[in-house]
């Protein structure tokens, strides 16, 4: 007679060391995956505005309720406005009267990642 086939020993279980370490690359892992996320996050939502400067040249891609303003370069097609004065830490537009067609304000808020600056461009108007 032929024996049968004794069934094969189960594989043994993770040693604690290796479960450890294991654990440890998982976190270490995550921890990159978060942090490289966390970086694009926040090059994405950088606002340029709050490094406008005199003659530097914006778009507007909100609307006039809604505006939503991007640096861009002087000869672009999109070019809207120009730059001719900045004051840095003030909301008051009459700062603007007598130096240029308008005055555009942004408070840029912590709640979009932003570094809490406040702002007055006056601009010009380029298109016609």
């Amino acid at each position: 007679m032929t024996e049968a086939p004794q069934p094969s020993a189960p594989p043994a279980p993770p040693t604690r060391r290796r479960t450890a370490l294991m654990a440890k690359i998982a976190m270490s892992a995550g921890l990159v995956i978060a942090l490289g996320a966390g970086a694009v996050y926040w090059f994405a939502g950088r606002d340029d505005l709050d490094r406008a400067e005199v003659g530097d040249c914006l778009t507007n891609q909100g609307n006039l309720i809604f505006p939503d303003m991007r640096l861009t370069g002087c000869g672009a097609s999109d070019a809207e406005f120009k730059v001719v004065r900045v004051f840095p830490d003030t909301q008051d537009h009459s700062r603007c009267q007598g130096l240029s067609d308008f005055g555009f304000n942004e408070e840029i808020d912590n709640n979009r990642h932003r570094s809490g600056k406040q702002f007055i461009l006056c601009l010009d108007d380029i298109k016609e």
